[in-house]
């Protein structure tokens, strides 16, 4: 039982909003080939008539990964946000030039 190796431990290397971003992040850290999961959190309440909680999504990496999992993920991070500024800017490019898409 000795020559038995320990089990995985995993932490917590980002929390996001959704499970779109949270299956982003898990893509890019496979790909670095660390192990990655996410779960769902949250999203209920604490009685009947109370209201839900907002649910959020924890990334999780092996412990020995974290110092090469956090700049990854804070890069993609990074580049989710620039993404939305750029298409918010498109976006409103697009209404307040009048070229709306008609239906034929």
């Amino acid at each position: 039982m000795a020559d038995k190796p320990a089990p995985k431990t995993f932490t917590v290397v980002a929390t996001v909003d959704d499970p779109l971003t949270a299956d982003r992040l898990v893509d890019g850290l496979v790909a670095l080939e660390i192990d990655a999961f996410h779960r769902g959190r949250g999203g209920a309440g604490t009685d009947s008539f109370g209201a839900l909680s907002k649910g959020y999504w924890e990334v999780l990496v092996p412990t020995e990964a974290l110092p090469k999992a956090e700049p990854a993920v804070r890069e993609e991070l990074e580049q989710l946000a620039r993404d939305a500024d750029e298409n918010a800017k498109a976006a409103e490019e697009e209404a307040m030039s009048g070229e709306n898409p008609v239906e034929s």
